[in-house]
């Protein structure tokens, strides 16, 4: 995977087809109420196919999900059950970047 920058997500998140790079119907209604600014959005968890919220599977940019979270204006409680390692550290490392930048 290539490390995309701040700059690549503020061009493309507009735009961006939320079901392109997520695993599942349900990540991508949690990516959707996020660019979107739901109010009611103000709590989630993040975690493995156990756990209810954002379900990381294979697909899931997690990039964009921080990207999402850091520009999130209602979002007060991300609750992290797990993260992948290996192979999608990149990810990761964009992941946590995004959210360093909250609003």
């Amino acid at each position: 995977m290539d490390e995309r920058g701040y700059h690549y997500y503020e061009a493309n998140a507009a735009s961006i087809n939320l079901e392109e790079i997520t695993s599942s119907a349900e990540n991508a209604n949690t990516l959707q109420r996020l660019r979107d600014g739901d109010p009611t959005l103000s709590h989630f968890y993040l975690g493995r196919a156990t756990w209810n919220g954002f379900i990381i599977g294979e697909g899931d940019d997690l990039g964009w999900l921080g990207y999402f979270i850091g520009k999130s204006q209602y979002l007060r409680h991300l609750s992290i059950l797990y993260l992948p390692d290996g192979e999608q550290h990149i990810d990761v490392f964009t992941f946590l970047e995004g959210i360093a930048r909250s609003q």
